[in-house]
């Protein structure tokens, strides 16, 4: 795929990304920085979200092969369904749906580690926590680079397993039922977003709505990137991913 192809596929991340910059540098704090210092920080976030999230794609072979492992225990084994194959980069998918699945997901799990965070401390921690620090936190960068790695190697899993149609097959029963359905997209968006909210104790709803509004841009161009490139990954790497998962079946209709 060309540049020009890959910036066509890439837009809408670009759009936000524009749009969020030329915000934060001449009007108003909109994505937590602002002025000139916004300039530089708005391009390093989204190189640095998008770069966690694209490295473990590198692992996914590997992951391929444990998982592969784990289904022969319990008698299960993996099928390819040639009808449900879907590779192509579409707007509703890829522009939204799974950039929002994605960020919802993310949110959710790092909601779970603050709500231990705050059981561990007393209920010590408020609402502020789930927004940027004003300096650098190696603390914080540990925490985020963690979910952010896991969220990707999960979604990496299920979205390569759906973009190639694969199924898992009960050779005891016969039944062909798709892996990973019960993640869904409406279930961890909505627990995620709310999620995040219900931390702003401390901020009235209409805030707690600006801060997640908020996030959701810094999040959004990352996360379009990250399955766009993953996308093109996985129509290069198909033959090699099969055979890591050792899809013996093919089923054509």
């Amino acid at each position: 795929m060309s540049i020009t192809s890959i910036i066509m596929a890439v837009w809408p991340a670009l759009i936000v990304l524009i749009f969020t910059f030329v915000i934060s540098v001449f009007f108003t704090e909109f994505t937590f920085v602002s002025g000139a210092k916004a300039a530089w920080l708005i391009i390093l976030r989204f190189f640095r979200l998008s770069l966690i999230l694209l490295l473990p794609l590198i692992c996914l072979p590997w992951v391929f092969t444990l998982t592969t492992y784990f289904f022969q225990k319990v008698s299960m084994e993996l099928v390819q369904l040639q009808r449900e194959r879907n590779q192509e980069i579409t707007p509703l998918r890829n522009w939204l749906l799974r950039p929002l699945q994605g960020i919802g997901v993310s949110m959710l799990i790092a909601t779970k580690l603050i709500y231990l965070l705050e059981i561990s401390s007393s209920g010590g921690i408020d609402g502020s926590i789930v927004l940027p620090p004003p300096s650098f936190s190696p603390w914080r960068f540990l925490i985020t680079t963690t979910v952010a790695i896991t969220v990707s190697l999960a979604l990496s899993c299920l979205w390569t397993l759906d973009d190639l149609g694969i199924r898992l097959h009960n050779r005891k029963t016969g039944e062909v039922r798709m892996i990973g359905k019960y993640l869904g997209l409406i279930l961890p968006v909505v627990l995620g977003f709310y999620g995040i909210i219900s931390l702003s104790k401390n901020l009235s709803l209409l805030m707690a709505i600006q801060y997640l509004i908020q996030m959701i841009l810094i999040l959004y161009p990352p996360f379009l990137v990250f399955n766009v490139f993953h996308a093109l990954y996985i129509s290069r790497r198909e033959n090699r991913l099969l055979q890591r998962l050792h899809v013996k079946t093919q089923i054509v209709p």
